[in-house]
C-alpha cells in the first residue's frame, strides 16, 4: 500500500518515540497490510503496548494496556484481527485480538517462549517462532482450534518465518515454485507429510474416507478450494480424493491448480443427551531436554507434557500425560514422542542429541 507523504513524518516520529523490540535495540517496522491503517509496538506509556496509526488522519489509537510487554503485532491477512506476542502471563506467548483491541485470545501457552508470529495466506494458520524443545524451531498453529504442528526440528536455530519471504507469501503475491505443472519430473505434486492420511470423497472430516495411504506416499494434486484448505489428489493406486493441504508436504505453486469450490463436510456432532457447554479441550503437546548437546559419557533429560490427546508414547513405550526420562546415549540418538490425537491423527516429535567425543 501507498503511505501519503505527509504521513512519512508521522511513521518517524512514531518511531522515534520509542517503537522497539523488547530487547532487540533496533526500531520496530510499522505493519501495514490491515485496513488501510499500521499497527506497531511503542513503549511511550512506560511499556510496551500496541497501537494503530490511521495515515490518513494521523491519529494513533492505543489497542492494549496491561503491565506486561506486548509486542511483534501483524495483521491477518483480512483485516480483521491481529496477532501479537506478550509476556503478560510471565513468558512470551502468541495472542490474538480483534482490530479495535477487543476479544484477546490467548493461542499458546507453554513454559518456553513463542515468537515472531507471521499469517499464512488464508488467514487459518500462523507460523511462529518457539524454543519449547531447547532450541528454537518452526511451528504452524491453526486459528480455529488451535492445533500446533512442529515444522522444523535440528540442533540448529530457525528463527523469524516469513522474514525473508521464503516461508509466508504476501497477500496477494504469488509463490514462484522452481517445478512447473504437471508434476510429473523428478519430485511428484506432494508428499504425505503425517504417519498415514485419510483420503476423503470431499472436503471436510465428515466426509467418507475412500482409501488411507502412510506417510511419503506421492500424490498428483489435481484441483483445490479458492482458499487451499483442501486440495484434490489422484494417489499411486489411481483413487481420487480430498485431503488437508497441511498434511502435506507440497513442491508447487497452488495458484496454477484449477479452483473446485466442493462444500466442506463437517464432522457429526457426537450425540449426548443434552446439550452442553463443555469446552473443547486445547491440544497441548511440548516435548523438549535440558540439552541436546553432549559429551560422551554425560546424560541428558528429556521431557514431555500432553493435553487433550488420546495416548502418547515415548521411544515406542505407552506414558502418562506429563513426566521425564533421563538418556546417556554412546552416540548422536534421536529420541521420538509419538501423540495419537483425538481425531485419531498422528503427531511424531523428535529430538537429536548431538554426542561429542
Amino acid at each position: 500500500m501507498k503511505i501519503p507523504r505527509l504521513v512519512a513524518p508521522l511513521i518517524v516520529m512514531a518511531l522515534v518515540a520509542g517503537v522497539m523490540f523488547v530487547g532487540s535495540g533496533i526500531a520496530a517496522l510499522a505493519q501495514a497490510d490491515g485496513p488501510g491503517e499500521i499497527v506497531f509496538t511503542s513503549d511511550r506509556s512506560g511499556n510496551y503496548e500496541i497501537y494503530v496509526l490511521n495515515p490518513d488522519t494521523g491519529l494513533v489509537s492505543q489497542l492494549t494496556n496491561n503491565p506486561g510487554s506486548d509486542i511483534e503485532p501483524v495483521w491477518s491477512p483480512d483485516g480483521l484481527s491481529i496477532a501479537f506476542v506478550s509476556d503478560r502471563d510471565g513468558d512470551f506467548e502468541l495472542y490474538q485480538m480483534n482490530a479495535d483491541g477487543t476479544n484477546v485470545r490467548q493461542l499458546t501457552n507453554n513454559l518456553a517462549e513463542d515468537r515472531e508470529p507471521r499469517w499464512q495466506p488464508g488467514g487459518e494458520y500462523i507460523v511462529y517462532s518457539s524454543n519449547v524443545n531447547g532450541q528454537w524451531d518452526l511451528y504452524s498453529l491453526t486459528v480455529d482450534d488451535l492445533l500446533v504442528r512442529q515444522l522444523t526440528n535440528d540442533v540448529a536455530d530457525e528463527r523469524g518465518p516469513g522474514g525473508d519471504g521464503s516461508m509466508v507469501a504476501e497477500p496477494g503475491v504469488p509463490v514462484q515454485d522452481a517445478t512447473p505443472r504437471p508434476g510429473f519430473g523428478p519430485e511428484p505434486d506432494a508428499t504425505v507429510d503425517t504417519y498415514q492420511l485419510n483420503v476423503r470423497s470431499s472436503p471436510g472430516l465428515g466426509a467418507q474416507v475412500v482409501t488411507v495411504i502412510p506417510r511419503d506416499t506421492p500424490v498428483d494434486i489435481i484441483a483445490r478450494r479458492a482458499d487451499n484448505g483442501w486440495v484434490q489428489v489422484n494417489t499411486p493406486n489411481n483413487q481420487t480424493g480430498w485431503v488437508a493441504t497441511y498434511l502435506l508436504q507440497v513442491n508447487i505453486n497452488l495458484d496454477g491448480v484449477p479452483i473446485i469450490n466442493a462444500a466442506i463436510i463437517p464432522a457429526p456432532p457426537t450425540a449426548t443427551p443434552t446439550p452442553t457447554n463443555t469446552p473443547i479441550p486445547q491440544v497441548i503437546i511440548e516435548f523438549w531436554a535440558s540439552t541436546t548437546e553432549i559429551t560422551a559419557g554425560d546424560c541428558v533429560t528429556l521431557f514431555w507434557r500432553v493435553e487433550g490427546i488420546q495416548e502418547v508414547y515415548y521411544q515406542g513405550e505407552g506414558v502418562v500425560g506429563q513426566g521425564s526420562r533421563e538418556e546417556c546415549p554412546a552416540t548422536t540418538t534421536t529420541y521420538n514422542l509419538r501423540v495419537i490425537r483425538l481425531d485419531n491423527v498422528e503427531d511424531n516429535r523428535y529430538i537429536t542429541v548431538v554426542v561429542n567425543p
